[in-house]
């Protein structure tokens, strides 16, 4: 017999009742939202593509994928890249915005996300600064991995935002917002033509935020702006240009142990609030610029030629305290430190060619594309030699030295790529239609790495390797709104092991990924739904040589194995509801370390959510709420580590949560007052650092007011 909780029991037979009403109640109301409506299930009503690149159709891409518009964004009143993935049920949201690098800690089915920006990876920038949303105008998660068009990429999938883009009449809007915890943010968003007759428009936001947090001694100041142009050149030819800017200014907060938060430390519990850096010694400055163009070029009625270049860049500098063991009282923490400046820039330059052909008693929607990447990574540490210890109850600041401290380390890091791919979208019948892909890269490594700032040529590390992926996908629509689809894709990532070599001296492989996954799709009027299930390996992965000791073996694999269910209601003209249950079972299927058959770390086996909206009928209100669920999950996955005496990070159990959020919307003229409250309950929960130490409080009760005036 399974026990399950009762907020648990009650969110899923929500969304269970939600997605199993679907079929029958399809053709009681018709859609009458006037809105652009793009739900959480990969259904678009306009029957967009995903992507800005796959030219596939949404209803036919073969791996289960969710939508987020720039609406959608408000409604949620989302902060950050982590608060917009709570509508994605196998999602974790990962760290507060309070962390320092929220990319780390996202994930989806178990596994790490890259982000895409228009269709580039966006590899550094996307750590800069997770709550810059001000240009975004969509977000599209596809789940799993998925390098054929899109290369080295995360595991769990691709977090693909799309930016906003210029319109053709003049408008805009400026919204301030104030909340809790003195937060305050101005923005601002204008478009319009700049020489209509000439075809050129243009589109200019930003956002600037100088808010307090409800962690002690850590404020958020930061900027954010973007000029996006599209030139209507001739019938055949369109240009586009996007250039951001990302700056952020902050405390590099450290989290919390894990005993006196998730573990009882036998005195009393660590307030949330608590901050164990060091006021005057755990500075972070993150900042950069991005620049993407591309042009469409109409070679004729079935062939376009796109170029496209994109460069991003990530310069940080950062002093950063570490919590580590405890110590027998429960309250006094152990730290080091460091000092780090990383400085690196990403060049993607690609060139695709898509159009149709018929043959072989089909018709063949193909894309043809060659990309150059150039990565280079510079990254300076010193070390702190001595942290003093700091008491968890009553920290004491002031006992951290200034800079300089002794050079740790300076490390450069050069790769060069080339790839080649091709997919081809086969129609073999109106309602059959197949997805196969191919990748080949080719990458050219070279690494320095010293103990002093003379580069020592013995330091000196250089590779080269090649990679092959593929994908074979297929929908079927059925009648009734329904449809199958299903696939196997796979992936490669070399994060991990760039650079890195085994006992004989050869350089490590990429890191390995593939998904199968079959589902089911329903779209019919009001109502869209799908159901998936999935099996993610990643494989490569580097372990202990039990044979030659201090040394690794690419023998290790992690697996996950899932259900997802997913729905969006248009119950009638005032009222819908989204929701979505995903099940997941990771386990470490081989591995040297200790910790073969372990639980993954950060993957709860039940996540779950539901989103509702209803607009006052004859009134200029709307109401919203949304709930999250998210099961317990192992703190972490490595064997050996101890954080308090007789206590493993491994033997940690991080408890089940729910949040609930609210919020209302009042339209006038050309105005719109959002109020929202997030955490309504102040549910206490916490989430994994980047560490086997330490832990991020959840964010507490929070309320903000946000004011939007359109021109």
């Amino acid at each position: 017999m399974i026990l399950i909780p009762f907020k648990q029991a009650l969110l899923i037979t929500s969304t269970a009742s939600i997605l199993a009403c679907a079929a029958p109640l399809a053709s009681a109301q018709a859609p009458t939202d006037s809105r652009d409506v793009v739900v959480v299930t990969g259904t678009k009503t306009d029957g967009g593509e995903f992507g800005a690149r796959s030219g596939i159709p949404l209803a036919q891409v073969p791996q289960a994928v969710q939508i987020l518009d720039a609406d959608d964004l408000v409604d949620r009143n989302v902060r950050s890249m982590g608060d917009a993935l709570k509508a994605i049920p196998s999602a974790s949201i990962g760290t507060p915005r309070t962390s320092a690098y929220q990319s780390f800690s996202l994930k989806v089915r178990g596994f790490y996300v890259d982000q895409m920006r228009n269709g580039v990876r966006q590899r550094y920038y996307e750590d800069v600064d997770a709550s810059a949303i001000s240009n975004i105008e969509r977000v599209e998660v596809l789940k799993g991995p998925s390098s054929v068009l899109f290369g080295q990429s995360a595991v769990g999938g691709i977090v693909s935002i799309v930016t906003k883009r210029p319109q053709r009449e003049f408008g805009g809007s400026v919204s301030g917002v104030v909340g809790s915890f003195d937060q305050k943010a101005v923005s601002f968003d204008v478009t319009g033509p700049l020489a209509k007759d000439a075809g050129l428009y243009f589109r200019a936001t930003g956002e600037v935020e100088r808010s307090g947090t409800y962690v002690d001694y850590q404020d958020i100041d930061r900027e954010n702006a973007a000029l996006s142009l599209t030139w209507e050149a001739s019938d055949n030819i369109t240009a586009y240009f996007v250039s951001e800017w990302q700056e952020r200014r902050t405390q590099r907060n450290p989290g919390l142990p894990i005993v006196g938060t998730v573990v009882s430390n036998g005195v009393r519990e660590i307030p949330a609030e608590t901050f164990l850096g060091d006021p005057g010694r755990s500075d972070l400055e993150a900042f950069s610029p991005l620049l993407q163009a591309w042009v469409d070029i109409k070679l004729n009625d079935t062939w376009t030629l796109t170029p496209r270049l994109s460069y991003s860049e990530l310069d940080t500098n950062f002093t950063q305290l570490r919590v580590r063991a405890v110590a027998a009282d429960g309250v006094t923490v152990g730290r080091n430190g460091r000092f780090g400046k990383e400085d690196d820039n990403y060049t993607i330059g690609q060139v695709d060619l898509t159009g149709a052909l018929k043959g072989f008693g089909a018709t063949h929607n193909l894309l043809v594309g060659l990309e150059y990447n150039r990565e280079r990574s510079t990254f300076y540490q010193e070390n702190i030699t001595t942290v003093a210890a700091i008491n968890s109850l009553n920290p004491t600041y002031g006992a951290v030295p200034a800079r300089p401290y002794p050079l740790a380390f300076l490390s450069n890091s050069d790769i060069d790529s080339w790839a080649v791919y091709a997919q081809d979208r086969i129609d073999l019948t109106d309602k059959w239609n197949v997805v196969l892909g191919a990748r080949w890269s080719s990458f050219e490594t070279r690494s320095e790495f010293s103990g002093d700032l003379v580069i020592d040529p013995t330091d000196v590390t250089e590779d080269e390797l090649d990679h092959s992926t593929f994908q074979i996908g297929s929908t079927y629509r059925l009648d009734g709104g329904f449809s199958l689809f299903g696939g196997y894709a796979t992936g490669f990532d070399m994060e991990n092991v760039a650079g890195s070599r085994n006992f004989s001296g050869s350089p490590f492989e990429p890191e390995e990924s593939s998904q199968v996954e079959a589902g089911l799709r329903y779209s019919e009027g009001p109502i869209s739904g799908s159901a998936s299930a999935f099996e993610i390996k990643r494989t490569n992965v580097v372990t202990d040589d039990p044979i030659n000791l201090g040394f690794s073996i690419q023998t290790g694999e992690v697996r996950v194995r899932g259900l997802e269910l997913e729905g969006a209601w248009q119950i009638s003209e005032n009222f819908s509801v989204q929701g979505g249950y995903a099940w997941l079972d990771g386990e470490i299927t081989s591995s040297n370390d200790g910790n073969q058959g372990f639980a993954l770390a950060d993957t709860p086996d039940s996540q779950a959510n539901l989103f509702v909206r209803y607009d006052l009928p004859n009134l200029p209100i709307r109401l919203r709420a949304g709930v999250n669920y998210v099961g317990d999950r192992a703190f972490s996955d490595n064997a050996g580590i101890t954080i308090f005496p007789g206590l493993a990070s491994s033997d940690v159990t991080l408890p089940a949560y729910t949040t609930l959020d609210v919020g209302a919307t009042y339209d006038f003229g050309s105005a719109r007052l959002d109020l929202s409250v997030t955490n309504i309950a102040d549910e206490a929960y916490y989430t994994r650092e980047f560490n086997d130490f330490s832990v991020f409080p959840g964010e507490p009760i929070q309320a903000n007011l946000r004011l939007t005036a359109d021109f």
